[in-house]
């Protein structure tokens, strides 16, 4: 893990009576300390900052502005900092997209794994900063890089206020990471990046996010999601929705982008009535939308998961039909919704549930509804396989050779089958 500092080096303004580029000398400002006066901002923050932690210093140039600059700076950053001679990385003058992408990996060739970089950002040639400005969410990624700072020079001000204020830049890259977290939140349910932003985050940064409020509702319901906690998804999905909505009135337009997003993803979680508890008709479509949100993100063995929940759960509907209590729900999801599932793994005349017999008696009349219904013949044709398939995951395939290659396929070809299956039982009245 190594300090680096790391800046550009341009050509600056060219005197037409010597045709030779310079930088006009001026004095900086940075954390409310002036540097002595230099054309060079790397040599103005550089006397500003205690250089002794560095272990590299680069500078980044073509070979115009290395010519025209280059032995100067060295010159006055070796004198600042004499245990270090700074690296030039010389860069092509090539503005085309190939162009622009080799100077990102002649950068990033320089770059190490766990790299803590200062950057500046206030002279260049052309659009080389802006090159490697863009690229920094690429490295915090790909070479866990951390930003101390990233400066840039405010020449302009300096007739303004007799020097020239260096401001960083560093807090509005969280940018990339407030992208990141809210990326894992609505593409793969994983609130945990966005709760670690927000908590590094200003207030001036989207505060609204970094509300305990809110990033306990978007952790209640990740977590239900991902662990499959089905019974639970619609009540935390209606109480994230709800926080989100209230914070959504007073909040910054970053926060309002950020906010629809997650309402756009999860909202199909939700039930415009209270969540009864029950193997209600809301309950089923609460989850398909969960199966259908666990395939997109190839959470696989998750979505296998709630399919077969799905199949055992309309074993339930008998008992709901008739009242139960929440304990006896309970006995009875374990003991005959589990029975019921298996009623369509083999024929009937191959049942040989043994001491489970009394249960299957007890199921017989609603199995004999749904053959009426023709919902019996739709889950016969997919239950046996999906069990198959669901018991790989279970048993982390050690039963089998390898697991099956076909599973992307087979989930959606189930999901199907189950928002058939639900189709039918709407169509017979047969949800509460």
């Amino acid at each position: 893990m190594r300090n680096i500092y790391f800046s550009f080096l341009g050509l600056g303004i060219r005197n037409k009576e010597t045709m030779k580029y310079y930088y006009s000398p001026t004095t900086y400002e940075l954390n409310g300390k002036l540097s002595p006066e230099t054309e060079f901002v790397q040599v103005a923050e550089i006397s500003l900052l205690d250089a002794s932690p560095f272990d590299e210093v680069f500078i980044t140039a073509t070979q115009k502005s290395y010519d025209a600059h280059f032995k100067s700076l060295r010159d006055q950053l070796t004198s600042l900092i004499s245990h270090i001679s700074p690296i030039p990385i010389i860069l092509e003058e090539d503005m085309t997209p190939e162009g622009q992408w080799k100077w990102f990996e002649k950068i990033l060739s320089h770059i190490e794994p766990g790299d803590h970089l200062t950057i500046d950002l206030t002279h260049g040639y052309r659009s080389i900063p802006i090159v490697f400005s863009a690229a920094i969410n690429f490295l915090q990624k790909a070479r866990n890089i951390s930003l101390n700072a990233v400066y840039y020079g405010v020449f302009e001000r300096k007739e303004e206020l007799g020097y020239a204020p260096i401001v960083d830049m560093k807090e509005f890259y969280l940018i990339n990471e407030w992208a990141d977290g809210v990326s894992r939140l609505v593409e793969d349910a994983d609130a945990r990046k966005m709760a670690d932003v927000a908590g590094r985050s200003k207030d001036f940064q989207a505060a609204e996010l970094n509300d305990e409020k809110v990033i306990k509702a978007f952790d209640d319901l990740t977590n239900t999601i991902r662990n499959v906690d089905v019974n639970n998804v619609a009540s935390k999905a209606n109480q994230a929705i709800q926080v989100i909505k209230e914070k959504k009135k007073n909040a910054s337009e970053t926060g309002k982008i950020l906010f629809d997003l997650v309402i756009d993803k999860f909202i199909t979680l939700t039930t415009d009535i209270p969540v009864s508890g029950k193997y209600d008709e809301a309950y089923f479509k609460v989850q398909i939308e969960i199966i259908k949100m666990l395939l997109k993100h190839k959470l696989f063995m998750q979505a296998y998961t709630v399919m077969r929940e799905f199949v055992a759960s309309i074993g339930m509907l008998p008992f709901e039909m008739k009242g139960i209590s929440n304990k006896k729900r309970k006995k009875k999801r374990t003991e005959h919704a589990e029975v019921f599932v298996k009623m369509f793994q083999r024929e009937e005349e191959n049942w040989d549930f043994k001491n489970k017999a009394e249960i299957c008696n007890q199921m017989m009349p609603f199995y004999r509804e749904l053959e009426k219904a023709g919902v019996e013949a739709e889950l016969r044709i997919f239950v046996k396989e999906l069990a198959q398939y669901r018991n790989g995951f279970d048993h982390a395939w050690t039963s089998k050779a390898k697991a099956y290659e076909d599973i992307e396929e087979k989930g959606e070809h189930f999901f199907l089958s189950l928002q058939k299956l639900l189709s039918l039982l709407q169509k017979n009245q047969m949800l509460i």
